[in-house]
């Protein structure tokens, strides 16, 4: 009977733990800035959306970002709308601090929001190495080094992207499949296999050194995943979304 119970026991943590990874959350209450740091000078709540912005008066010196940090991020699902005008912008996941945490510097992965149509929902290597352009939009690919990426397929439609207006991006990193989607529509498919690859790490928001520049977020959504929820959602990346 006790063998019993224990089994049972664990059945049902495990099961609870399940849902508790497969649960979608927001990241943002359309309030505040609660469960994330940046620089105040160019991070602010308006109208329900998060907005970054630097202007002649208010550059930065380099990128920085606005850094979710309730938690690291490893096999999960993203989503949010954003635009942005001025320069490009992106998300940071999977990514390490350059310095103390408060310094809001990242490396790592960025889906890239860029005005520029190859470029748009690209994954570039931030401060990773030599890497920077690691797949660009169109894209499917294996990265085997800081320069060594073999094309291996196509991906997505040619539907003409504008940053200044509303678009949702998309993010599905599960171990070393990396997939960017915007409008639903997948723009990258990378298998990860740098023998530096990150696993696991932050996520942010980038506001653009150089060029004044506004960016804004909302409807910033987040799962964990894991087993059959994690084979689902990568199956739902490609589906349909791909050419071979």
């Amino acid at each position: 009977m006790k063998s019993k119970t224990v089994f049972l026991f664990f059945l049902l943590t495990s099961c609870i733990g399940s849902l508790s990874a497969q649960k979608t959350i927001d990241l943002f209450n359309g309030k505040d800035l609660s469960g994330w740091i940046g620089k105040n000078q160019f991070w602010r709540v308006e109208n329900g959306s998060i907005v970054g912005e630097t202007t002649k008066d208010n550059p930065t010196k380099g990128n920085t970002f606005l850094i979710w940090k309730d938690d690291q991020v490893e096999d999960f699902e993203f989503t949010c709308l954003v635009k942005f005008q001025g320069n490009n912008s992106g998300v940071q996941y999977r990514s390490e601090t350059v310095g103390p945490l408060e310094d809001c510097v990242l490396r790592g992965y960025q889906a890239d929001l860029h005005p520029k149509q190859d470029f748009f929902g690209m994954l570039y290597g931030e401060k990773f190495g030599k890497r920077g352009i690691i797949a660009k939009r169109w894209q499917k690919v294996e990265a085997r080094g800081d320069k060594d990426v073999k094309v291996l397929g196509s991906v997505g439609d040619k539907t003409e992207l504008v940053g200044t207006k509303w678009n949702k991006l998309g993010i599905v990193a599960i171990g070393n499949r990396l997939i960017h989607m915007v409008n639903d529509v997948t723009t990258v498919d990378i298998t990860e296999n740098h023998p530096q690859a990150i696993e696991k790490g932050y996520l942010g928001l980038q506001l653009h050194g150089g060029a004044p520049m506004k960016v804004e977020f909302k409807a910033l959504k987040y799962r964990k995943l894991s087993g059959n929820a994690a084979k689902k959602a990568l199956q739902k990346a490609t589906s349909g979304k791909t050419k071979k």
